[in-house]
């Protein structure tokens, strides 16, 4: 083993070994001590004071240094001449008397329509150091009015106090739940903590967190939800930074928040974030970050991203398994990412004898991949359903409305989670497009997200920069009515309420 007393530690600020340092260059290789304007100097108030006879006469300060200043000489007073000695030269920073004693004159210049004179110290040299510590105090000293004064931090905002208690108390409750989790999960074999529901230790595992860990979660993140709302735009920003202080570290341990956060294909709500919703599984490399992960994607946002899932398999297996043999049925999907749907309905279907096509249209081809590996396995089982993948762009989809008609008409198109991100005048374009697409007696379900009763705001916000455009249902029904003048438009709700869909029916 290495005797560290044997290594003596490294200068603090130490450039690297002594051979390597380097010399001055030029006219540097001549040293000279280092001369400080008044710039240099910072706050400090410096004042030059020369005494001529029995006249003390204030002088602006040019620079100073360890030996000498440089002072502009007072005007009406005749001007020095060189190795002139004057008798008393005071150098105060502050009410710090850095030198005061004689001084030589070394040298008198014209500047500007001033006479510029250096004096060189007779009597000692002035100690630079302590000057350039009291420069460095007094810097923070301004500084710290900013910095040590609650009112002027960002988080700082009058009120909120339920807000503020409330997030004070859920970080409390984390730092807890971090610490008891981490000394259980020293207690647990590996297979328990990262296994999965067959494994009966696992599953009481998940039982345990369901029934204490996951509703204080939720209890908690609804809550401060609640005691946010009303807040005005600075309000709401400078609470944004007191949460981010008091919570983001520990939230950005589940594996939803990171990548909600961190966005890794530039949007938020990827195929990533969807999977995470559908499973409901543990996540994470610690039993705590898998804790935390886990009681997140229980809340209500996820828990209305599954409840639509079944509300729309529900709606496509009545169409197909009603379809008589000798009908086609074209059903699409825009936006489609993982489409998770339609792998659980193809798994999940009684009977289809109908032909049946599927479009699944996305502008991520990842997403379409992971579509593709998971319906890929559940088509074994229907000859009769083809599934077509379109990897193309909503914005070619809004220039030009023809261009899924050669896949069309369709009997069912549903689009779930787009709209949340598109302004009114182009959610009212894309219905034109999707009414457009529908074959007569043809249904179009569009999904947007509700604010009310949606609990999940905050979380998404303030600690996933993840914002929806949030409509209610009628605003839904005046952008689908705007689109599809006379056509039948009806609200279907999932279970939550949270994520409403407009349902619009071309006649027949």
């Amino acid at each position: 083993m290495r005797d560290e007393r044997s290594t003596p530690p490294p200068i603090i600020g130490a450039p690297g070994a002594y051979e390597d340092l380097e010399g001055g260059t030029g006219r540097a290789v001549y040293f000279r001590p280092t001369r400080y304007s008044q710039q240099d100097l910072g706050p400090v108030r410096t004042v030059i004071e020369v005494t001529l006879g029995d006249a003390r006469h204030a002088c602006e300060m040019r620079d100073v240094s360890q030996n000498g200043a440089a002072f502009v000489w007072p005007a009406g007073v005749a001007p020095p001449a060189l190795n002139d000695t004057l008798a008393e030269v005071l150098v105060r920073f502050e009410n710090h008397d850095a030198y005061r004693g004689a001084a030589t004159v070394m040298s008198a210049r014209p500047l500007s329509g001033a006479l510029i004179v250096g004096v060189s110290f007779a009597d000692a040299l002035m100690d630079i150091a302590d000057v350039l510590h009291l420069r460095d105090v007094r810097s923070w000293s301004v500084e710290s009015a900013r910095r040590l004064n609650a009112q002027s931090q960002p988080w700082h905002v009058a009120g909120f106090s339920d807000f503020k208690a409330l997030v004070g108390e859920f970080h409390l409750f984390l730092k807890d739940a971090e610490a008891n989790l981490g000394e259980f999960e020293k207690r647990l074999p590996w297979h328990v903590v990262h296994g999965t529901a067959d494994n009966p230790a696992h599953l009481a595992l998940l039982t345990q967190l369901d029934n204490d860990f996951v509703p204080e979660c939720t209890r908690y993140s609804y809550a401060i939800d609640r005691a946010l709302r009303g807040a005005s735009p600075d309000e709401w920003a400078r609470l944004k930074e007191f949460s981010l202080g008091m919570l983001h570290g520990y939230l950005m341990q589940a594996a939803f928040v990171e990548r909600a956060f961190s966005k890794p294909l530039g949007y938020p709500g990827d195929f990533e974030l969807m999977r995470y919703m559908y499973n409901i599984s543990t996540e994470g490399t610690s039993l705590f970050s898998k804790a935390l992960h886990y009681a997140i994607v229980h809340q209500a946002a996820g828990e209305a991203v599954r409840q639509r899932k079944e509300m729309l398999k529900r709606a496509m297996r009545s169409l197909l398994e009603g379809a008589p043999a000798e009908r086609r049925v074209r059903i699409a999907s825009i936006a489609a990412g993982p489409a998770y749907e339609i792998a659980e309905l193809l798994r999940e279907l009684n009977v289809c004898e109908a032909q049946v096509e599927i479009v699944l249209f996305d502008q991520d081809r990842t997403a379409l991949e992971v579509a593709h590996g998971r319906i890929g396995r559940a088509l074994t089982r229907w000859p009769n359903i083809r599934v077509i993948y379109r990897h193309d762009s909503i914005k070619r989809l809004l220039k030009d409305p023809t261009m899924l008609r050669d896949a069309g008409p369709f009997d069912m198109l549903f689009c779930s989670g787009l709209f949340d991100y598109l302004r009114f005048s182009t959610a009212v374009t894309l219905c034109q497009t999707f009414y457009g697409l529908l074959a007569p007696g043809g249904h179009a379900w569009v999904g947007n997200m509700s604010d009310h009763p949606n609990p999940c705001r905050w979380i998404m916000e303030q600690h996933m920069d993840w914002f929806l455009t949030y409509r209610e249902r009628d605003e839904m029904l005046a952008f689908a009515r705007e689109a599809a003048p006379g056509a039948r438009v009806e609200i279907m709700n999932e279970p939550t309420g949270i994520n409403p869909f407009v349902v619009t029916q071309k006649p027949l």
